[in-house]
């Protein structure tokens, strides 16, 4: 029975909307044409093919399933061996078919809440002026409350980081079109730079815009497709239980206030008995499908970051591709690591001498600092010493090639 009133109470509580559901894709073309083959096919073999009608025969099986056992029930005489089995059937089901009543009028209560915009008769007034009793607390309900609000904290600061993301990936192509205009304003400035030289610094200052023009349109676009959209629609998902909320923090001052009048052994008012039951119900509800909602909001949120790392690994993909067509053209069949290797050998032959050249002309400078105008000997011992070495080697002292670097 256990089993039976999961599956009844679940479909029970969804049969209207899906009503709904159905009506609105029952006016769509496509869908009648689809449905008006089904029923030509099903001519002569059933003429229940009408998904209305087959959407109301659960609803109506199981609350008739009491009257059918209460019956079999009455007919079975006591000394039948199957009439405690049945007695308790009948019980069983009957609460089952209670359960699924009280469910449908939650629903109908919590669906009339969701679009009834008044405001509360009763306000939070007469809770400050001692007209209500002391505010009931519900542990468990606090509980949800706040895992409710941290979930759709952490969608919208998702919606943040994403957004963050994005704009230092823009300043990444400004920095980037930026370097590339100085490169060749500094190389045009000097004579005697090949052609072929600037063409290339010029192709790279052409592949920058359009890194930054292109690749960033692109990226937009995946990121409002994939992330944008979705986080938005999934917080969407949680404007109708917050309104829920809201209006059970309203109800709860009516129900504590007619808790207060019935203490002192007056009879409320019937609108003032109505919000309190109203909150009754609306709190079970809560307590009852938010748990639901974390489940099925995790799954969702994890399809969001998915999706999110998705576009991101193609974003990067795509800018590696980019990166590799620039290397091809002007290096052929040179990786990126053998580029970078070559290049920091040769600046390490530019440096050295340069660094070599300035401890003599100020030497009085470099004098005044401990350890600047150290010996070979002395660097070779303080290299074994902390097992570091010199990363542009010859006769520069550490000092001096922080110094340097900087």
């Amino acid at each position: 029975m256990r089993r039976l009133d999961t599956i009844y109470c679940d479909y029970c509580k969804r049969h209207e909307d899906a009503v709904v559901r159905l009506q609105e894709l029952e006016a769509k073309p496509n869908v009648q044409q689809f449905l008006s083959e089904c029923r030509t096919q099903m001519q002569g073999r059933t003429t229940s093919w009408d998904l209305g009608s087959l959407l109301i025969k659960p609803v109506q099986r199981v609350l008739k399933y009491p009257l059918l056992l209460r019956e079999i029930f009455l007919l079975t005489p006591a000394s039948h061996p199957d009439h405690d089995d049945l007695a308790a059937a009948m019980q069983e089901i009957q609460e089952v078919a209670d359960h699924i009543n009280e469910i449908k009028r939650r629903k109908d209560i919590v669906e009339k809440i969701v679009g009834d915009k008044k405001k509360s008769e009763i306000n939070r007034f007469k809770q400050a002026t001692g007209f209500a009793a002391e505010a009931t607390q519900d542990a468990l309900f606090d509980t949800l409350h706040l895992r409710f609000e941290e979930q759709r904290e952490v969608a919208q600061q998702l919606a943040r980081d994403v957004q963050g993301w994005v704009r230092q990936i823009r300043h990444q192509f400004e920095m980037m079109c930026a370097f590339a205009e100085s490169f060749e304003a500094t190389y045009s400035a000097f004579g005697g730079v090949r052609v072929r030289s600037m063409e290339s610094i010029k192709d790279f200052g052409q592949s920058a815009k359009t890194f930054a023009s292109v690749m960033s349109r692109e990226l937009d676009s995946m990121v409002q497709g994939y992330v944008y959209s979705r986080i938005d629609d999934f917080l969407r998902v949680y404007e109708n239980p917050s309104q829920v909320i809201n209006k059970r923090a309203q109800k709860l001052l009516d129900y504590d206030r007619v808790r207060g009048i019935r203490a002192k052994g007056d009879t409320p008012d019937k609108a003032s008995q109505e919000s309190a039951d109203a909150y009754v119900s609306i709190n079970a509800q809560l307590v009852d499908e938010l748990p639901k909602l974390f489940r099925l909001t995790g799954r969702y949120f994890d399809i969001l970051i998915g999706d999110l790392a998705q576009v991101q690994a193609n974003y990067y993909k795509q800018m590696e591709r980019e990166w590799q067509k620039i290397l091809q053209r002007h290096f052929p069949g040179q990786s990126a690591d053998g580029l970078i290797e070559h290049y920091q050998a040769q600046m390490a032959q530019v440096v050295e001498p340069l660094l070599a050249d300035i401890a003599p002309l100020n030497a009085a400078v470099w004098d005044a600092v401990p350890g600047a105008m150290a010996t070979p000997e002395d660097e070779n011992s303080a290299r074994r010493s902390d097992g570091s070495s010199n990363y542009f080697g010859g006769r520069v002292s550490r000092r001096q090639n922080e110094i340097g670097v900087r």
